[in-house]
């Protein structure tokens, strides 16, 4: 069963992957807390919730690595492909 979070502890986190793109610091801002309360101070009480939606989101981010790896079989000269090959591998490992 899920634990039950405070109203600010669920907007950093429904936040914290959509406007501060990853951003706790922005997060915090975002979900309301007092300025200057340390990202610490959030993330270290929500790792588990974090862990879990950090898992969630690169999961929907298979497909598109996935693919970024096809695109460069088609094209296997342009510029940024191994960069992106690396990324797109460790998305999917």
């Amino acid at each position: 069963m899920a634990r039950k979070l405070t109203e600010k502890q669920q907007k950093f986190l429904d936040v914290l992957f959509e406007e501060a793109k990853g951003n706790p610091a922005k997060a915090i801002k975002l979900a309301g807390y007092a300025e200057g309360t340390p990202s610490s101070a959030v993330t270290n009480v929500l790792q588990e919730e974090i862990a879990e939606l950090t898992k969630k989101y690169l999961a929907t981010s298979a497909t598109k690595a996935a693919y970024a790896m096809v695109n460069i079989l088609e094209d296997p000269v342009a510029l940024g492909n191994k960069e992106k090959m690396v990324a797109a591998k460790d998305i999917l490992d």
